[in-house]
């Protein structure tokens, strides 16, 4: 009988190459050469599952995507008002070496979105669904209508951005633990001081000690 191909599955495998390709070379380096060696096949195969370099880089893209999604959803679970938004911040953030890696993803696409259709397309669903994600968040904490959505929206986005190409780059000084104070921070100064969904650990921040860089 011939071998049962799971193409699913074969798909991912190559998605997951061209992760590794872009960690390894950088998007203008990603060709279908690059993804074919680290998916031990030939780029006939990869034109097999995808119909072009750039398919093959948007579906890369998306599935960054996903995965920080669905952490996102997860990190939800059993949480409610400002823990759960600290919570999704902080899954957003390249923590750990997955996350870091789906980050060097981000910034090489983040690079060419400004000149490329696609790219710039699959950025802006991705943006205007984190961006809906927080400001929902950020509405079950507005009952008293304390809180620019819109303006702390784009403050907390900005923020993120900011940290998470930090820690990418320069993982070492921006550990785990000083995003995590930043977090703490930001949430500490932008959320009112008597607003009913603070929690101990928001009010409790401004009494640390600054944050010191790993040695």
């Amino acid at each position: 009988m011939p071998k049962q191909v799971d193409h699913e599955q074969r798909r991912q495998e190559i998605v997951a190459a061209t992760w590794l390709a872009l960690e390894d070379v950088g998007l203008d380096g990603t060709t279908m050469r690059e993804i074919a060696l680290r998916a031990e096949c030939t780029t006939g195969r990869l034109n097999h599952y995808f119909e072009s370099r750039d398919a093959i880089i948007v579906a890369a893209l998306r599935q960054v995507h996903s995965a920080a999604a669905h952490r996102m959803l997860s990190a939800l679970d059993g949480l409610t008002g400002i823990d759960a938004l600290r919570a999704v911040l902080l899954e957003s953030l390249p923590l750990d070496a997955q996350r870091r890696r789906e980050w060097k993803v981000w910034l090489a696409f983040w690079s060419r979105a400004s000149t490329d259709d696609a790219l710039r397309s699959e950025n802006t669903r991705r943006y205007t669904e984190w961006r809906d994600l927080i400001s929902t968040l950020l509405k079950s904490l507005d009952g008293a209508n304390e809180l620019d959505r819109e303006r702390t929206t784009d403050a907390l986005l900005a923020i993120v951005d900011g940290l998470g190409l930090q820690a990418t780059l320069d993982p070492t000084t921006m550990t785990a633990r000083r995003l995590e104070q930043a977090i703490d921070q930001a949430l500490h100064d932008m959320i009112p001081r008597t607003h009913p969904h603070r929690t101990a650990e928001t009010v409790r921040v401004a009494e640390r000690p600054p944050a010191r860089a790993s040695r």
